[in-house]
C-alpha cells in the first residue's frame, strides 16, 4: 500500500484518470477517477501526521480540500461527484451534485434511437447540475490531475 501522497498519485490516481481519458464514455471510469482524485485530499492532508484524532485529521484534509478549491475551482464538482457515488444521495442540498443518478453519458451509435445517432459521434460522460445544466466530466478532471500535479 503506498505510503505517500506520491505513491498515491503514481499508483491510483494516474492510472485511473488515464483510463477514464482512454476511454471517456465509460461512466465507471469516470466515477472511480472522481472518487481517487477526490480522495488525493485525504492523502496529501494526512501525509507525515501522526495523530489519530478524528477531529485534527478532519481539519487537516478541510484545509487541503479548502486550498485545492482556490487553486482548482473544478475540484468542487470532482467531490461533488465522489461524495454523491460513495453515498449514492447527499443530504447537503448546497452540492451541484447530490445524486448519482445525476451522472449519464450521451448514448453512442448503438444506443440512441433509430435515425438520432452520428458514426463517430462524441459520448460524452456529464453531470446534471441542479439547475439543469449539463457539465462534462473530462475538463474537470483533467484539470483536478493536473492541479494535484502542480502540488506534489
Amino acid at each position: 500500500m503506498p505510503s505517500t501522497a506520491k505513491e498515491f498519485f503514481t499508483l491510483m490516481v494516474e492510472p485511473t484518470v488515464t483510463e477514464f481519458i482512454q476511454y471517456p464514455h465509460d461512466i465507471r471510469r469516470a466515477l472511480l477517477a472522481a472518487m481517487v482524485l477526490n480522495h488525493m485530499a485525504d492523502h496529501v492532508a494526512l501525509e507525515g501526521i501522526t495523530s489519530t484524532d478524528r477531529h485534527a485529521m478532519n481539519c487537516q484534509v478541510k484545509k487541503i480540500r479548502e486550498s485545492m478549491l482556490a487553486t482548482c475551482p473544478e475540484f468542487q464538482l470532482i467531490q461533488d461527484i465522489a461524495d454523491a457515488t460513495k453515498h449514492a444521495k447527499l443530504s447537503k442540498t448546497t452540492r451541484e451534485v447530490s445524486s448519482s443518478n445525476q451522472i449519464s453519458a450521451t448514448p453512442g451509435l448503438f444506443h440512441a434511437p433509430f435515425g438520432e445517432a452520428v458514426f463517430q459521434q462524441a459520448v460524452v460522460v456529464f453531470a446534471t447540475l441542479k439547475n439543469g445544466s449539463s457539465k462534462p466530466l473530462l475538463p474537470a478532471i483533467e484539470a483536478v490531475l493536473q492541479a494535484w500535479r502542480s502540488m506534489l
